[in-house]
């Protein structure tokens, strides 16, 4: 699967107004989703437990390097909508792993950098638990927490747009998952990916051992 980056400016990252502007966006209906994200007050890496617009501000303004990682694919062309539907949500799955779990491998690998993924943490639904303990109980993992760019009070889209990137918000005929990364070094992203990929290899080789 390719990953394309795109390395921009601090100025050029547009951010929410405030907190209230990032809780209405997360409430907004889309489809399928009539009261706007699930997500939204059930998990800890989501508003509006996530870290606040001003936070993520300050936070990002300390660093000299950044980048967009996308992934982009088609969806896929299937005559019977009931299949069609079950194979974009599979194909969406998928893209949305595989660039979580690269961000996660990069993560583990420079401490130092900021990297926010593109989704909300699922880490405790992989780690077998049925969910997020949110909002009644202490999140499992507060050092490894996921946060999504979105989440922290980046407008991702109007980023993208002002970048003259392409992307279909109301996703019509490409996926697109969207991460973030800032550095305080240059980073070639060829160089991790290919990291990255033996770092599979290697694990693929000692799980058939």
């Amino acid at each position: 699967m390719e990953i394309q980056t795109y390395q921009i400016r601090f100025d050029q990252i547009i951010f929410a107004k405030d907190a209230e502007e990032v809780n209405k966006y997360c409430q907004t209906p889309y489809k399928n989703h009539p009261n706007g994200c699930p997500n939204f007050q059930h998990n800890w890496s989501c508003p509006p437990y996530a870290p606040t617009v001003q936070e993520t501000r300050a936070s990002l303004g300390t660093y000299t390097f950044f980048w967009l990682l996308i992934m982009e694919i088609p969806i896929p062309k299937k005559k019977i909508k009931i299949f069609k539907k079950w194979r974009t949500k599979h194909e969406f799955g998928r893209i949305t792993k595989h660039l979580n779990d690269f961000i996660d491998y990069l993560q583990k690998d420079h401490e130092d950098w900021k990297l926010f993924f593109c989704s909300e943490c699922t880490l405790c639904p992989e780690k077998n638990y049925s969910k997020c303990t949110c909002p009644t109980e202490p999140c499992r993992y507060p050092n490894k927490i996921r946060i999504s760019p979105e989440a922290a009070g980046i407008d991702v889209f109007t980023t993208l747009t002002n970048l003259d990137i392409s992307i279909e918000k109301n996703p019509i005929t490409k996926l697109h998952r969207i991460a973030m990364c800032a550095a305080d070094e240059r980073v070639n992203f060829d160089v991790e990916y290919k990291k990255y990929e033996t770092y599979l290899s290697i694990l693929n080789k000692i799980e058939n051992l």
